[in-house]
């Protein structure tokens, strides 16, 4: 007998989800278990794009928690903040705005992204990608965005390969679904694989492997392997 797989919501779902939670969703976020820890895996993704003085995507920004690391890094370029919450968006814009970051904060997709071609030198994607309703459409939107040599960083779960973490992590898969209605176990590298122009810079792992920061390029010509 099959079982049926777990119907995937969509980001209409999803969103209003988000729109529930926003009131609380920052405070939450900082007494979490790992609020500290977040805190310092996103300012180890700030000091990566600090100078990029061109436009910097922050994909499924929620309340823009990115733009507090931004700023303190003093980020040269310009942030396009995007979430499909709109109450999430309008706690973005506030913080934003008192921040005094150049750049926009926008109702959006991330799996459609109302952009053209190349007009990206970076994508910040923190743990959003085990969230939204199409998370390879939007790897793809990202790639299509960034120009030659643009850079996505994106900071999210993995599956670690030590026992003891490996133990931890199959037990907070179905516990992240239930109760934050987050896919932990996604296979991010696969993903970012699939993208045949991004080619993998850099990587780092956190918390026993559970967490991991990726940086790809890219490429000049997709077909280019680097």
């Amino acid at each position: 007998m099959r079982v049926a797989a777990t119907p995937r919501p969509s980001t209409r779902k999803i969103a209003s989800r988000y729109d529930k939670w926003s009131r609380f969703y920052d405070l939450a976020d900082t007494i979490g278990p790992l609020g500290r820890q977040e805190r310092k895996w996103r300012a180890r993704v700030a000091e990566r794009v600090r100078d990029m003085e061109g436009w910097a995507l922050d994909a499924g920004c929620g309340t823009c928690r990115m733009a507090e690391e931004l700023q303190r890094v003093c980020f040269k370029g310009r942030l396009l903040a995007v979430d499909a919450s709109r109450k999430m968006v309008k706690r973005a814009q506030r913080k934003v705005g008192v921040l005094g970051l150049r750049g926009l904060v926008v109702l959006g997709d991330v799996s459609r992204l109302p952009l053209r071609p190349g007009c990206l030198d970076a994508v910040i994607c923190t743990f959003s990608i085990t969230t939204v309703a199409k998370p390879q459409d939007a790897i793809w939107e990202f790639e299509r965005a960034l120009r030659a040599g643009g850079r996505l960083i994106l900071l999210d779960s993995e599956a670690p390969s030590g026992m003891l973490a490996r133990l931890l992590y199959h037990m907070l898969v179905p516990l992240s679904r239930f109760f934050c209605h987050t896919y932990i176990d996604r296979d991010i590298s696969g993903l970012l694989q699939a993208a045949g122009g991004l080619g993998r810079e850099f990587k780092a792992t956190f918390l026993g492997g559970m967490v991991c920061l990726y940086e790809h390029k890219k490429r000049a010509d997709p077909g280019i392997h680097e």
